[in-house]
Order: structure tokens, then C-alpha cells, then sequence
């Protein structure tokens, strides 16, 4: 429970990040580039807090690779993918569409970026 708790600090600190950057992007360029804009950007962070206190173990190459895997599947597949089903096909606005969309993906997220963790903690312990 408690690493879920980190987590969400986590991803409510990132979050707010890729928000601010999106809504600022979206100004003066497509919703695609914002959301991507955002993401990598708040994607540093987030790395590092993950590793480090969110489950509290050791940067290896491993994890970084698995990490930053299921980030850019996150980022690809499962944002992207929701952004343009609310935008493109359900007609929403997509400063609306992000809302619902970075809810999904947290979770989607949390599941995914635990899972690679764990892989990598044991694959390291071998």
C-alpha cells in the first residue's frame, strides 16, 4: 500500500508536469505533439523518482530500458490511442479528451511500469 502511495505522489507530481506542458503546447501546435511534448518531458522525472523511491531500488541498465519500454507503449499505445478515440472518433475536444485519457493511462501505467520493475529486480538478483 505504501508503494502505491508513493506512486500516486509520483504521478500526481509527473502528471501535473505533462498537464501544464500539454495545455501550454496545445497553444501553438497539434494536440499529438503536445501530448508527446509532455510526456518525455515529465518521462525524466519520473524515472528517477520511480527507481529511486517509488520502489526504492537501484538504476541498472535493465530497468531502465524496461521502464522507458513501458512508458513509450503507455505513451503509443495507450494514450495516443484513447486520445485519438475521443478526438476522432467520440468528437470531443481534446483538451477535454486528456482528462479521462491521463486517468486510463495512470492506471494502465502503474500496472505495466510494476510488472518491469519486479521483472528487472529479479532478473538482477540472478
Amino acid at each position: 500500500m505504501q508503494q502505491f502511495i508513493r506512486f500516486c505522489i509520483v504521478g500526481g507530481t509527473c502528471a501535473m508536469i505533462d498537464a501544464a506542458i500539454f495545455y501550454i503546447v496545445r497553444l501553438f501546435a497539434p494536440y499529438q505533439v503536445a501530448l508527446i511534448s509532455g510526456y518525455l518531458i515529465s518521462l525524466c522525472v519520473n524515472y528517477l523518482l520511480t527507481v529511486y523511491w517509488t520502489f526504492r531500488t537501484e538504476s541498472s541498465v535493465l530497468n531502465l530500458v524496461g521502464i522507458v519500454g513501458a512508458h513509450m507503449f503507455n505513451l503509443f499505445v495507450v494514450r495516443m490511442g484513447l486520445m485519438m478515440l475521443f478526438v476522432e472518433i467520440l468528437g470531443l475536444k481534446d483538451s477535454i479528451a486528456y482528462i479521462p485519457m491521463a486517468v486510463i493511462s495512470a492506471v494502465t501505467n502503474y500496472l505495466v511500469i510494476r510488472t518491469v520493475v519486479k521483472y528487472s529486480n529479479k532478473k538482477a538478483e540472478q
